[in-house]
């Protein structure tokens, strides 16, 4: 990318101080006071800050030093804090839901210490603001959406009706028409850019096995840069109708499709060019984040992929419930409403509406004397069970504490659990092992108009090509409140892209550490030409200028992003969020209980939210 980048105030202040010590070694980064120190002062926000957010520079250093390099740190002798009833580590859903649990059945009176290594709460449901042209901007940074709330627990239902959520509300403040008024017509779109495919094509997406994209079939077809002979091949799949697995059985299609990747299914039984697995290789990224040839045709099928409707498959239950449960910060807004209600101080307000706006105060958050304190930017590098409680060891800023609590509930990645919780046997550690979490990088930008969107007649676009975010797309029109959706596309907006590391020819998991790995070492600069470059590609023949139009970048990089769901080739079709080596590793070891998202294998906040239910039932049964 030629000309400036960006360089704002917000970026300089989030990133280029935090990775001061981004070449030290997390030992040496702690001796010299570069990680954050306790106390927040009152211009400490971090849901401002641009730049590279997620697991920050300063929030995972120490983690890997104990995971990847086997590094120790001494228990300290001194015992600083005593007397909690319950300390959590892992200030997410499923953390803040433990806490609020706990105390709920224990008593008012609970003592509670929650620690997260971050510099903001909400583990994954982060919450992104922007000031745009005078306009607030607000975006989610993670956890996106309360997927089909009618299907949640109990306990999972009536958590949100103590936080005064309520689901249907959603109906009112999500405009299901917005696209429609606008002449977008729920128009999903697919762009390849010239240096992959020879020249640059923008069409509509007709891989999405969610629209019903018949008329647009043939012209779309024709202006791909495919040959002719691929073009009738390409046809013949979308048009479906075909079994392309004759004279076998129900039983044997599915151990057939369990046991084969989708783009083999479509290379080996459909008859695919190479042309056409290129365009549809990545089109489900965003769920499963690698490449169709490493997940399984079982999964594709199970999502209407193409290619697989006429396989005459056992239907799966389903309930229809519309995409809309989603605050515009994501399940941010569910996090906050989890902290005011544990620290009434921290958040003003009381409903699910004036939650949108209000502006945490973080100086509250670990207050003297507050029965429930937050502590962030606290890494725990040790938890074991001492009599009558469970001793944790975390380090902040240049020391390491030591506290002991009755009680304490693990809600931090699963993985770590084996190098820090040093009671735990051998076999629980290789179930938890078993699993490796989905990374993600995604971004929040913020444009001063989305005229081009308009012009280009997309709302979302599908980049098969040689670019970092394959997905991206106008954000959820939710109103709210006090918070004013983009009124169209003369109004500033945020446009949500997602991108996934991938590692082509490696199996699942394999592909997930390396794609973490590569993460891990690009920079935002990185990631910035690449937006640049292909956003001008993809949109400037609508009238898009990156430099002028993009105001700010926000990328919410998670290398350990979604809980492992048991997606790849071959994996024993039984498995699923109750059944799997997922529930030998979530075994309480004494007075430490287990509850995340990865313990549950299931990546949505309901389930981290039973988990919380869970872990706090097994630590009061003692």
């Amino acid at each position: 990318m030629s000309g400036k980048s960006l360089s704002r105030r917000d970026f300089v202040s989030g990133v280029a101080l935090a990775t001061a010590g981004w070449n030290l070694s997390p030992l040496d980064a702690v001796a010299q006071g570069l990680l954050p120190q306790a106390a927040l002062g009152a211009d400490y926000y971090p849901p401002s800050l641009t730049g590279l957010r997620g697991s920050h520079p300063g929030s995972f250093e120490i983690a890997h030093a104990v995971a990847r390099e086997g590094r120790s740190f001494s228990v300290p002798e001194e015992q600083t804090e005593s007397g909690y009833d319950l300390i959590v580590v892992g200030g997410g859903i499923s953390g803040l839901a433990a806490a609020k649990f706990f105390r709920s059945r224990h008593g008012s009176t609970s003592r509670i210490l929650i620690l997260d290594n971050h510099d903001d709460f909400g583990g994954h449901a982060r919450r992104n603001e922007f000031e745009i042209d005078g306009r607030k901007l607000i975006g989610y940074g993670g956890s996106q959406n309360l997927q089909t709330p009618s299907r949640y627990s109990k306990v999972a239902k009536q958590l949100l009706l103590d936080l005064n959520i309520h689901v249907d509300r959603f109906y009112q403040y999500f405009d299901d028409r917005y696209l429609e008024k606008l002449g977008l017509e729920d128009r999903a779109g697919m762009y390849l850019d010239a240096k992959t495919f020879g020249r640059r094509v923008l069409v509509d997406n007709l891989i999405n096995p969610w629209r019903d994209t018949a008329v647009e079939r043939s012209t779309t077809i024709a202006a791909l840069p495919i040959s002719d002979e691929d073009k009738v091949a390409f046809t013949k799949l979308l048009e479906g109708g075909v079994d392309y697995l004759p004279g076998q059985s129900v039983d044997e299609k599915l151990q057939t499709l369990n046991d084969i990747s989708y783009l083999d299914f479509l290379r080996e039984r459909a008859g695919m060019p190479d042309s056409v697995l290129e365009l549809i290789r990545d089109s489900f990224l965003g769920m499963i984040g690698v490449g169709w040839e490493a997940d399984s045709a079982l999964y594709a099928a199970r999502y209407g992929f193409p290619g697989t409707e006429a396989l005459n498959l056992p239907k799966q239950e389903e309930v229809y419930e519309p995409y809309i449960h989603h605050f515009p910060d994501g399940n941010a807004s569910l996090a906050r409403a989890l902290v005011r209600d544990l620290i009434p101080g921290a958040i003003p307000g009381s409903t699910m509406e004036d939650i949108v706006t209000a502006r945490a105060n973080y100086a509250e958050l670990d207050r003297a004397g507050s029965p429930i304190r937050l502590r962030l930017n606290s890494t725990v590098v040790n938890a074991r069970n001492v009599r009558d409680g469970v001793d944790v060891t975390y380090i902040n800023g240049d020391r390491a504490f030591r506290v002991r609590a009755r009680h304490a509930v693990m809600a931090c990645y699963n993985q770590i659990l084996p190098h820090i919780c040093t009671d735990m046997g051998e076999s629980q550690a290789q179930a938890l092992r078993n699993a490796s979490k989905t990374p993600y990088v995604i971004g929040s930008i913020a444009l001063r108009n989305w005229r081009a969107f308009r012009d280009a007649g997309y709302f979302s676009i599908y980049s098969p090509g040689d670019v970092l975010f394959k997905n991206v797309g106008l954000d959820f029109p939710v109103s709210m409140g006090d918070y004013q959706f983009s009124r169209g596309p003369d109004d500033p907006i945020v446009i949500d892209a997602w991108h996934s590391p991938t590692a082509r020819g490696l199996p699942v998991k394999e592909q997930y550490r390396a794609g973490r790995a590569k993460m891990l070492e690009m920079s935002f600069k990185n990631y910035e030409n690449d937006i640049f470059e292909h956003f001008n590609g993809m949109l400037g023949p609508h009238g898009f200028d990156a430099e002028r139009d993009i105001a700010a970048i926000t990328l919410n990089r998670w290398p350990h992003g979604y809980a492992y769901e048991y997606e790849g080739i071959g994996v024993p079709q039984e498995y699923d969020r109750h059944h799997g080596p997922h529930i030998t590793g979530r075994a309480r070891i004494g007075r430490i209980s287990i509850a995340n998202s990865d313990s549950e294998a299931y990546a949505y906040a309901d389930g981290a939210i039973d988990a919380a239910d869970r872990a706090v039932d097994e630590q009061l049964r003692l």
